[in-house]
């Protein structure tokens, strides 16, 4: 196109465009003549269609959400986790944000659909464990990420936003538990403190980015539990994104191996032979 630097210029960054032109073949590659290119409007084009996005509607997720919030029994951590869900600001941003933005829950919802994860795991192992506190699980598996609504973004691509990039979610999360700490008179202090060691701990180990290591049953279990979860996730999803037919996957990064693929895919079709026996 002829002034492509000119042209260039009335766009920015992330812009949905809509272009006309022709595919041509230039040196035995294909190659694009634009011939017109102009920034779409927003009832042309749908966001998702442009970021990955959760397999479970926000609203559905958010209504299970507030289920279980429903459903603790001490009043103090109710009336707070009740009035953040209240919070229009917190409630749209949850249902956008990613868990993260390569390592797991890579998607717009997908922080929601790990919280809620994580949560169905704690009310499972509560039954098995019944010394541990489900109230006080139900609010970690809750805030243990929230702060990750101010750290990162979803609008057409997932990234860091500024604030996310200088401060980061750990002190993120605390600040705003803080804020909503504050709507509350007379919290109690010892319930304070142990909701700020299960965000601080969560982690894990210092070398892994947690402040302080769980000194708490219910901080080592959100600790264990989000690994789980998280480490799931990854799994299936390179397990999910291997070629038909291949026993392992490429080697991935992030969790230093190779996955191998042959038993989920078999578990898999057995599940699926048992449901048409059953049929």
């Amino acid at each position: 196109m002829d002034g492509a630097e000119e042209i260039a210029r009335l766009f920015e960054a992330d812009d949905i465009v809509k272009v006309r032109g022709t595919l041509e073949q230039y040196n035995g590659n294909s190659q694009l003549i634009v011939q017109r290119i102009r920034r779409c409007q927003d009832e042309e084009f749908d966001e998702t269609d442009f970021c990955p996005i959760s397999d479970r509607h926000p609203d559905e997720m958010l209504a299970e959400l507030r289920s279980h919030v429903e459903g603790v029994g001490r009043q103090p951590l109710r009336s707070l986790l009740s009035g953040m869900l209240g919070a229009e600001d917190l409630v749209r941003a949850l249902k956008v944000t990613p868990g993260a933005m390569r390592l797991h829950h890579a998607y717009r919802g997908g922080l929601l659909q790990h919280i809620l994860s994580v949560l169905g795991l704690t009310s499972r192992l509560t039954e098995h464990y019944p010394r541990l506190d489900p109230d006080l699980l139900v609010a970690g598996a809750i805030l243990h990420d929230i702060g990750k609504i101010e750290e990162l973004t979803a609008a057409r691509r997932l990234g860091y936003s500024t604030r996310g990039q200088l401060v980061g979610h750990v002190a993120l999360r605390v600040a705003i538990l803080e804020r909503h700490l504050a709507r509350l008179e007379d919290f109690p202090l010892v319930l304070k403190t142990l909701l700020q060691h299960l965000i601080v701990s969560h982690h894990g180990e210092l070398e892994n980015g947690a402040l302080r290591e769980p000194m708490v049953a219910e901080a080592v279990v959100l600790h264990a539990l989000d690994e789980l979860d998280a480490r799931l996730e990854q799994v299936w999803r390179v397990i999910d994104q291997a070629p038909p037919g291949d026993e392992w996957t490429a080697y991935v990064p992030s969790l230093r191996r190779q996955i191998y693929c042959a038993c989920t895919n078999t578990a898999a079709a057995q599940q699926e032979d048992g449901k048409e026996g059953m049929a």
